[in-house]
């Protein structure tokens, strides 16, 4: 009975892991806002760190699962930052940062923290943490609408 446990436990938490990996990666903003004119779409960019127990339940039940959904690669980009990774990335301007330098730049302070961007790396729409489980998708969901909507205000505006 034991191993009966173990063996769930094990495959529970390799499913939970394997949820997490399926987050796409910030590598480079500046090819996403390429996309953003083509598609029409914000960039949606979860900053995080390891260890925030709220960081993994965005992940693991709302940001995952969207990024697994075809319906939302029509609508938004997703992207994630590791606040205490040093790794290089291109920002919006091709200049080469780390994940942590990013996070300085939005004055990032507070985990998880949710944005969604423009071409430009303007945001658009926040949101600090989690305010309830229940409704944080489609809270987040609502966000992403709005931002689809200033995002083609400002595309489709005339000089």
């Amino acid at each position: 009975m034991f191993r009966f446990y173990l063996l769930i436990t094990v495959f529970l938490s390799n499913f939970a892991f394997a949820q997490e990996l399926n987050l796409p990666g910030a590598k480079n903003f500046f090819l996403d806002s390429q996309q953003v004119w083509k598609k029409k779409t914000p960039i949606l960019i979860m900053f995080s760190v390891p260890g925030c127990g709220y960081c993994k339940i965005v992940k693991e039940d709302t940001i995952g699962p969207m990024a697994d959904l075809k319906e939302y690669d029509d609508k938004v980009i997703i992207r994630h930052v590791n606040v205490d990774s040093f790794n290089e990335i291109n920002d919006f301007y091709n200049e080469t940062i780390s994940h942590n330098e990013l996070a300085f730049k939005y004055a990032v302070n507070f985990f998880p923290t949710v944005m969604l961007v423009d071409n430009y790396g303007v945001v658009l729409e926040k949101v600090l943490g989690i305010t309830n489980e229940e409704y944080y998708w489609t809270d987040l969901d609502k966000l992403i609408d709005k931002s689809i909507i200033k995002i083609n205000k400002q595309l489709s505006a005339k000089l």
